[in-house]
């Protein structure tokens, strides 16, 4: 006996024919038959009475009618459960990616993951570099963007996209328009007071790696591990940081801060995919943030593709592919 048998069966019980059953299952009557005389041979008794008008059910048949529909469900419940486990279905994920990264991918990947994934338990985790690559050894992270910064082991690593960093001050202009395309040279920040966070941070690491590599001294008045401290910082006028332009969009477009390049030379990050290490990843967690990211790209290359044509001292090589590795990767003419 088996659930095919079991299935065909209870369709000839319910149709009261093997001709209705047939056209109900979209199969021959001749392979109705043989199952359920395969199953009347295995179980040793009648389970219909044949006659002109169809089909009765005895007294077993009605027994196994009954017991048959509970174990398809049980079968059609356990394998609902076990597909759970499958690559294409996500039960929870825990999540986790600096606050400059959050500010432009966070909601539209959890509205992503709500649709196609109504049943996820979903969790989000802002971090540094340092918070984040423990939380992914220790299991209580899927899936980490983290900085690729100099000093970063992690085996299951993948880039994703680049990105120039700007240098963020409060907006002192009594205009309320962002005026783009105004630089600042590295060197001038030995000169300027800077806020960042420190050297577990990746933000850090990539600034402190870059002015060593070109002999500068960036002037690091404070120290913040907290970004909206960073930012309120910023906005008091005490420091700058060093941050994406693309991250703080509203506060750029709406006149608090102002971003200027930095140049001579340029200091870009790199945002990398991290998978945990003590776990099964689930693929299909990985492509949905990879096509977020691909969907974003505009995002993420602000502010250089708003600018008017005689403003835009730009070019951008833009590989953003599901698969392979996407990358954006935005260079100075």
């Amino acid at each position: 006996m088996n659930v095919r048998d079991l299935e065909y069966f209870i369709a000839v019980a319910e149709c009261g024919s093997f001709s209705k059953a047939s056209v109900k299952l979209g199969r021959p009557q001749p392979a109705l038959s043989r199952h359920i005389r395969d199953l009347e041979t295995d179980l040793r008794v009648p389970l219909l009475y044949r006659n002109g008008r169809g089909v009765v059910v005895t007294q077993a048949g009605e027994l196994l009618q009954q017991l048959g529909w509970a174990i398809i469900r049980q079968i059609h419940d356990a394998r609902e459960k076990i597909l759970d486990f499958s690559s294409d279905q996500i039960g929870s994920a825990a999540i986790g990616m600096p606050a400059s990264v959050s500010a432009i991918l966070l909601a539209p990947l959890a509205r992503s993951l709500r649709t196609t994934h109504t049943q996820a338990e979903l969790r989000f985790l802002d971090g540094c570099n340092g918070d984040l690559l423990l939380a992914l050894s220790s299991g209580s992270l899927d899936i980490a963007l983290i900085y690729d910064a100099p000093g970063t082991t992690h085996q299951n690593l993948e880039a994703l996209f680049s990105q120039p960093l700007y240098l963020i001050e409060r907006h002192l202009s009594d205009s309320e328009t962002p005026s783009f395309g105004d630089d600042v040279e590295a060197a001038e920040l030995e000169s300027i007071q800077l806020v960042l966070p420190c050297r577990r941070h990746g933000l850090r690491q990539v600034v402190d790696a870059w002015a060593s590599r070109n002999g500068l001294e960036p002037r690091i008045q404070f120290e913040c591990d907290s970004y909206s401290a960073i930012l309120q910082v910023v906005a008091s006028g005490l420091a700058a940081t060093l941050l994406p332009a693309a991250s703080l969009q509203r506060e750029i477009v709406s006149g608090q801060f102002r971003a200027r390049l930095v140049t001579k030379p340029a200091v870009y990050r790199t945002i990398s995919l991290a998978t945990s290490q003590s776990k099964p990843v689930n693929s299909s967690l990985v492509g949905l943030i990879k096509q977020s990211v691909a969907n974003l790209k505009n995002e993420f290359l602000w502010p250089q593709n708003t600018m008017p044509d005689n403003l835009k001292s730009w070019s951008s090589l833009v590989r953003l592919e599901h698969n392979p590795i996407s990358l954006v990767h935005i260079q100075r003419r």
